[in-house]
């Protein structure tokens, strides 16, 4: 049986060396954290992997690296302890399995809470950006884009990268729309202009 190593990146310029080790075999995803494990093309040939029995023993960096939505990891989380494959968290040190395959109830616990602060994380930031532009509303400095101003094909497609990040990975527009929580005429409106830049 050969050890993996799963990798995921947002983009091809993330630095992965930190998550490299020689002694795995490495299953490296470059795309959105906001993709299901089992729809990331290094996702889904471990999976392949792990049933045709040639992976028993999974490394991550950290429980982030399955996906930002708690849902989703627990899902992920939950099909590798039903199929009996340890998973091994580096950050935390701490294997999911005990050796005679049963649930660590402690780095279990510790998994749960980190997954759960993930998931949090994307919903803060966002929570974060509104305040940000109510106080700035209030105190008169932000007053939204101008009537009729025109964002360059450029500048709107670097506003939407995580768009831009998913459209690349070719999931439909209706399915960004709802990962990404950005209204289906937004995500359209990129594709568009990522066709006319192209």
């Amino acid at each position: 049986m050969l050890k993996a190593k799963y990798i995921r990146v947002s983009t091809v310029e993330q630095n992965i060396n930190r998550q490299v080790n020689k002694n795995y075999e490495l299953y490296t995803d470059e795309v959105s954290g906001l993709i299901p494990f089992r729809e990331r093309p290094a996702g889904k040939r471990l999976i392949k992997d792990i049933m045709d029995k040639k992976i028993d023993y999974v490394v991550i960096h950290s429980i982030d690296r399955l996906g930002r939505n708690v849902t989703d990891i627990q899902k992920q989380l939950n099909w590798f302890i039903e199929n009996g494959i340890q998973i091994f968290c580096e950050n935390i040190q701490m294997e999911l399995l005990t050796k005679d395959g049963n649930i660590n109830l402690i780095s279990k616990m510790i998994i749960d809470l980190l997954a759960s602060i993930s998931g949090l994380e994307v919903d803060s930031i966002k929570e974060r950006q509104k305040q940000g532009i109510q106080i700035a509303k209030a105190k008169g400095i932000y007053k939204g884009r101008k009537l009729g101003a025109v964002m360059t094909n450029e500048n709107y497609i670097k506003r939407h990268k995580d768009i831009v990040s998913l459209l690349k990975d070719g999931l439909s527009i209706n399915k960004i729309s709802r990962l990404t929580g950005k209204a289906f005429v937004t995500v359209k409106s990129v594709k568009e202009r990522m066709e006319l830049a192209s």
